[in-house]
């Protein structure tokens, strides 16, 4: 067997097992849907695509088609990777539930498969013999190419509908998906599950939900500690609370200032939350009265919340 059929193979079984992994992952985890990278549809698409080049490449039907499509598409998962990483995700999503942190799948996976793919190219020796244009293959064998397309329509056939129809539940006791637009006008759903929900439950709040690591927070978290000191000496009309989403930082990672005013908290580490963060919620008594996501309010939002009352 060549240098190039042991790339091709073994990249097959890589795309394969990322795909089984993907597809565990949206029959098991509710999705956030708040960009493409976590939108559920789009990841199906994710997953029959890879699905399908997977079961080509263990074919070992029209080489050199076969190796300019797999050089394509890992030259691109290169550009996601190291997107993902300079914007500081905390994994590349290639396995599903098997969190890898981008820069390691960069360089050790997409990267290396890119130059292997680059140094072993398929044979053409045959083909320069027979004055075959250097874009044609010869025809593989009527059966073997009807099984393998038959096989790869059966496995889409089989995993799409499997995959669209059985979307996992918004809330167990694992996980919770948090959906702050629904939130207006009810109490906030989660308050038994913050260590200082009790004190959240009377007077005016402004609660901000953050993740320790997440880029977002730690531009907002600044311009809310800022608006905490320029509205300073409101005699505790209203208050404010910086809630962290659990896996929780160490001490030398938060993004908290030390003076910091606010009022910390923490949600409950006992099931895994998906909320994309920031998230700015106006409480009045325990009441949601408006919310914000990824976004941070500005004063003249909050400042009276005497009008949310009135909604």
């Amino acid at each position: 067997m060549s240098a190039n059929n042991i790339v091709l193979k073994i990249l097959g079984l890589l795309l394969l097992a990322g795909a089984v992994l993907k597809g565990h992952e949206l029959l098991t985890t509710p999705m956030a849907n708040v960009d493409i990278w976590s939108n559920r549809y789009f990841l199906i698409f994710v997953v029959e695509f890879e699905l399908s080049l997977s079961i080509w490449l263990l074919s070992g039907l029209f080489k050199r088609a076969s190796w300019l499509v797999t050089l394509g598409c890992f030259s691109l998962f290169c550009c996601i990777t190291l997107y993902k990483g300079l914007t500081g995700a905390a994994s590349c999503g290639c396995f599903g539930n098997v969190h890898v942190n981008p820069w390691i799948t960069l360089f050790a996976i997409d990267l290396p498969a890119v130059v292997l793919l680059a140094l072993f190219r398929p044979k053409m020796e045959m083909q320069r013999v027979l004055h075959i244009p250097h874009w044609l293959e010869p025809l593989p064998n009527p059966i073997t190419l009807g099984v393998v397309f038959v096989l790869g329509l059966s496995a889409i056939a089989v995993s799409s509908p499997l995959l669209i129809l059985n979307e996992p539940a918004m809330a167990t006791t694992e996980y919770e998906v948090l959906e702050p637009e629904t939130w207006i006008g009810k109490e906030l759903p989660i308050l038994e599950h913050i260590d200082i929900g009790n004190q959240l439950k009377t007077g005016n709040w402004l609660v901000v939900l953050y993740h320790h690591d997440c880029p977002a927070c730690a531009e907002a978290i600044p311009k809310i500690e800022q608006m905490v000191r320029d509205l300073k000496g409101n005699k505790g009309f209203l208050q404010f609370a910086l809630v962290e989403v659990p896996p929780y930082a160490q001490a030398n990672s938060t993004p908290i200032s030390q003076d910091s005013y606010c009022i910390l908290g923490k949600l409950d580490a006992g099931k895994e939350w998906f909320v994309t963060t920031p998230v700015s919620v106006c409480i009045q008594g325990g009441i949601v009265r408006e919310s914000w996501e990824e976004d941070v309010p500005i004063p003249e939002d909050i400042i009276d919340i005497r009008t949310y009352a009135k909604k």
